[in-house]
């Protein structure tokens, strides 16, 4: 009995030294295969940071980077391709698709928006690409042109690369092995990989993974397996490896070895001690033979396989053999990795001081690395090892790992900087006894984030100051405000702001182009500047208005009134512009806080009102503000009540204006114009039109004008009367969304030809987005309706733009033809605009004519159609219909002919 048992615990003993053993080897299988992992991954890293380094990125050349790219990933076969990505998340190029094909645009991944908010380069969890459609990891760099992030560079890493470094370990058939991403994803698979690529680990193993970085649990593989799993974690990536035996393996093996005690007990009872003897010493040796190979490969070191004669433990040696040979190789192209991207890993051991660092670590210092306590001024300065010395202590306290970033001292006599990130490394008790991590040279980040910083401080200057006079523009001097009045509330002194509008500037800029018109605002810039004290701001609101603003300004009104006083001597006077001799005055308007306003909006408000007085009272000169002139906005609100009512009431007219064709005097249309009835009252569209605009009516108003005239074409079309009928369109109606749906639906509602309506647009309508403006105008020609240019060449200069445009007719500006006769430059305009219009083929119409010499003058010219009080005011529909039988219907009478026979009789 004493030798029964005494067998039975010794297999027993075996037995567990054996999973002792096993368990050992299992991590250590795991750790080799986990700094596998960590190999490719920092590979595919420093491959990634080298294209990003490319020239033919740097200068945009996507396609030869596209070939580039396809044949370094080839060559490196660590990644299936390459894609680039802008910071919008929008794909430039993607390697795994032709160049020049069109590329999807899925949202911007979580790890490339990681990328140029911090850059640095990231490397992400399993994810389904938006090519492959199926599992797939990526590395990404950013991509650094002229100092800024430019892109981000992605090398994407598809399963199947893990699944060979799994398969490399030749694991028993039954063994379940698989790469884990830092989320929990399973990202490789020896068994199943097709299945479970992508999905989550179970519970149990993701809550074990988390409370430690090496160890084992009991789990349930994603088939329902019960396992008993190995896990170890990277440092470095976070990435985790974890290998998985059956439980029922470990059982049937427990259960085979208590099936040979009892058969040993039955049949080799009589079997001497000394065979029993001679066979532990064979295990023994095998077990300790074993123990220097294995401790040699948790090092990452290599040590010779003893020839065992124990064949499990042979079978044991030649895996760790393998996994040695793997290692030592996924060991060189690890520390290649670590060279390209300046990236180096070390060892801190507490009780000795002494820390061990990878080879590229030391070429990055350019040194060897003493021991901690010697770092101290040597290798890292002395406030670099501070932090570095309290960030250890409470490292080692909490138990928490940390990330600094110090400056080191390079072996060379420089400074270079370092990230470093640290975590304890604990004993089996529980204890740290010793400190671990990695350190990467971000001395070019470090300088990019510099330059990156020094540009928006130059951005942020340019963003508050006026790119044309150099001046505060509106952003800075509402902020300049805004801590006067605020001071001015708490008791401080008050100040006054000159609200300041240039009279006559608009003709400059339609006369002589806007290149002119500039430096007559550098100059009226320079010289409000010059009129103003150092304490003192001067502003640029946009357009042609100024502002200055005078901070402790008493309330006599005596300092604006001379600073004003002094404006308007000093703009008034001539402003040369090479052989130019131009002429512009301000017209000013002052208010004063907290005495008019305790706002900024309400002093821009105030100081604006009196400006408008200013302008009313003859120009050129200054207005404080009054109550009074509150009346205005008031009176403004009641005709935005007055409109709104017409609106409701239908109170609102239309009149119609003639237009003649020149070629033979006939009467071929009319221009539909708005008129507000209010009490007897007529308001004209000048004032109601802006309020209308402004208060968001000018929608309904418009839909309001074209459904009237369409219909009044509709009844004049009963009596006999072929005309078409010209109606004018607001710019914010023009640019309202749908439009010219709306127009469309107007026109076929009333059952009116198309080809029978003309909309006008202004020039400065189409101007503001050219390429909007042709998108609308090409529908509403689609649909028959024509489309006239109106108040042409009183906006932008657009002669260049007027091609692309789809139009029938150029409408001359009534400010050109009421000054023919007398003014030279508008003769020389409305020729160059009826030249340019017969060059497009288009209609010329000339429209404010009041003079027989202005309709002699467009006729000789070649202008097509004319309109004016010289033939007729605007008249209510029926005076128009009455006005066309007496004068103009083919049975009137041959006096009325009389005012236009001898233009066109010499030609019929």
């Amino acid at each position: 009995m004493p030798g029964v048992l005494g067998a039975t615990g010794f297999f027993i003993y075996q037995y567990r030294q054996g999973l002792v053993q096993q368990e050992k080897n299992t991590i250590q299988t795991a750790r080799a295969l986990v700094q596998a992992v960590d190999n490719h991954l920092l590979r595919a890293q420093a491959v990634a940071q080298t294209l990003s380094a490319a020239e033919t990125l740097a200068t945009r050349d996507f396609a030869r980077f596209h070939t580039d790219a396809r044949s370094a990933i080839a060559l490196a076969e660590l990644g299936t391709n390459v894609v680039l990505r802008d910071q919008s998340g929008r794909q430039v190029l993607n390697t795994a698709i032709e160049y020049g094909q069109p590329l999807r645009a899925p949202a911007a991944p979580q790890q490339v928006r990681e990328v140029f908010a911090s850059g640095r380069p990231t490397i992400s969890p399993i994810f389904i690409g938006p090519v492959l459609k199926k599992p797939i990891m990526s590395v990404d760099v950013p991509v650094i042109i002229d100092g800024e992030i430019a892109f981000a560079l992605g090398v994407g890493i598809l399963p199947e690369s893990f699944n060979v470094l799994l398969n490399a370990q030749r694991l028993p058939a039954d063994w379940v092995a698989g790469v884990v991403d830092p989320n929990g994803t399973i990202a490789g698979r020896t068994h199943s990989s097709e299945q479970f690529v992508g999905h989550k680990v179970t519970d149990r193993l993701l809550r074990a993974m988390a409370t430690s970085p090496e160890g084992t649990a009991e789990t349930t593989t994603r088939e329902g397996i019960q396992v008993k799993t190995f896990y170890s974690r990277s440092p470095v990536t976070d990435w985790q490896v974890a290998i998985g035996i059956p439980v029922r393996t470990i059982q049937v093996g427990l259960a085979q070895t208590l099936s040979l005690i009892a058969l040993g007990v039955v049949l080799v009872l009589g079997i001497s001690l000394m065979l029993a003897l001679f066979m532990g010493r064979k295990i023994a040796h095998s077990v300790t033979a074993l123990r220097t190979p294995a401790i040699a490969l948790g090092r990452g070191e290599s040590a010779p396989m003893p020839d065992l004669p124990v064949k499990e433990a042979a079978e044991v040696a030649a895996a760790m053999g393998r996994a040695a040979g793997l290692l030592q190789e996924r060991a060189a192209e690890l520390a290649e990795a670590h060279r390209l991207a300046k990236f180096g890993t070390w060892y801190w051991d507490l009780a000795s001081g002494e820390v061990r660092s990878s080879e590229s670590l030391r070429e990055i210092y350019g040194r060897e690395v003493p021991s901690y306590s010697e770092m101290r001024g040597t290798l890292l300065p002395v406030e670099s090892w501070e932090l570095v010395n309290a960030a250890s202590i409470e490292a080692v306290r909490t138990g928490k790992g940390f990330s600094l970033e110090v400056l080191v001292n390079h072996g060379s006599g420089y400074t270079i900087w370092i990230n470093s990130k640290g975590e304890p490394v604990l004993n089996d008790k529980g204890e740290v006894v010793a400190l671990r991590g990695m350190a990467q040279d971000i001395t070019e980040r470090k300088r990019a984030d510099q330059l990156l910083r020094e540009s928006e401080e130059k951005l942020r200057n340019a963003a508050l100051h006026d790119v044309l006079t150099g001046l505060p523009n509106r952003a800075l001097v509402m902020e300049f405000c805004e801590r006067l009045v605020a001071a001015s509330k708490r008791g401080h002194s008050g100040g006054a702001l000159l609200f300041i509008d240039l009279d006559r500037f608009k003709p400059i800029n339609d006369l002589y182009g806007h290149e002119v018109g500039d430096r007559v605002l550098q100059e009226v810039a320079n010289r409000l500047a010059a009129c103003t004290r150092q304490e003192d701001l001067v502003g640029r609101l946009g357009g042609d208005e100024f502002v200055i603003v005078l901070p402790y300004a008493n309330r006599t009104h005596h300092r604006a009134a001379v600073v004003a006083q002094h404006v308007i001597a000093s703009i008034s006077l001539p402003i040369h512009v090479d052989t130019l001799e131009l002429f512009v005055s301000p017209s000013i308007g002052i208010s004063y806080f907290p005495e008019h306003a305790t706002s900024v909006s309400a002093l821009m408000h105030t100081a604006d009102l009196a400006m408008y007085q200013a302008k009313h009272l003859g120009r050129a000169n200054y207005q404080f503000y009054t109550p009074e002139l509150d009346l205005r906005a008031e009176q403004a609100l009641l005709i935005e009540t007055r409109l709104k009512n017409a609106l409701v009431h239908n109170q609102l007219g239309l009149v119609y204006q003639p237009v003649i064709d020149l070629k033979n005097g006939k009467l071929i249309g009319a221009e539909a114009l708005v008129r507000l009835m209010d009490e007897g009252e007529t308001i004209g569209p000048d004032k109601f039109i802006p309020i209308a605009e402004s208060a968001g009516l000018i929608g309904q108003l418009g839909e309001w004008v074209v459904t009237e005239a369409c219909q009044q074409h509709a009844r004049w079309l009963r009596e006999g009367m072929q005309l078409t009928l010209a109606i004018n369109v607001s710019p914010l109606q023009f640019r309202q969304q749908g439009f010219a749906e709306r127009l469309h639906d107007i026109i076929a509602n009333a059952g009116m030809d198309p080809g029978c309506l003309e909309v006008e647009v202004t020039e400065s309508t189409v101007m503001d987005n050219i390429n909007e403006a042709v998108g609308i105008l090409n529908k509403i020609k689609s649909y028959g309706v024509k489309v006239a240019l109106d108040d042409f060449g009183t906006g932008y200069s657009s002669l260049s733009s007027l091609t692309s445009l789809p139009l029938d007719k150029l409408k001359v500006d009534q400010s050109f033809v009421r000054r023919i006769g007398r003014d030279p430059a508008c003769r020389a305009v409305t020729e160059a605009i009826i030249a340019l219009g017969r060059s497009l083929q288009l209609s010329i119409h000339g429209e404010g004519i009041e003079s027989e010499d202005a309709l002699l003058y467009l006729e000789e010219h070649g202008c097509d159609q004319a309109q004016g009080y010289w033939f007729s005011k605007p008249l209510p529909a029926g005076e128009f219909v009455q006005w066309y039988h007496e004068h103009w219907d083919k049975k009137a009478g041959a006096g009325a002919w009389e005012r236009v026979s001898r233009i066109w009789a010499p030609k019929e």
